[in-house]
């Protein structure tokens, strides 16, 4: 049982890596910028929930695709 739950973490860890990382990253940099509080820790949240956004590969496409779109505009 136990080690059933282990295996579907690690699955999903290695499979989702760089999205656990960007929110990991969003997180830290979060502590790192504020202190303790209700304000602050929403804005850790929404650091978080960032860090998650940017390590899903469907918004580095668009962000891409945006990027290109500019330049050729130009």
């Amino acid at each position: 049982m136990l080690a059933d739950l282990l295996e579907k973490i690690l699955v999903a860890l290695v499979n989702n890596w760089k999205k656990y990382l960007g929110c990991f990253l969003g997180f830290v940099l979060g502590v790192l910028l504020v202190e303790y509080g209700a304000l602050k820790t929403l804005f850790i949240v929404i650091l978080s929930i960032i860090g998650y956004k940017l390590g899903d590969i469907k918004i580095k496409k668009q962000v891409k695709k945006f990027i290109l779109e500019k330049i050729k505009e130009d």
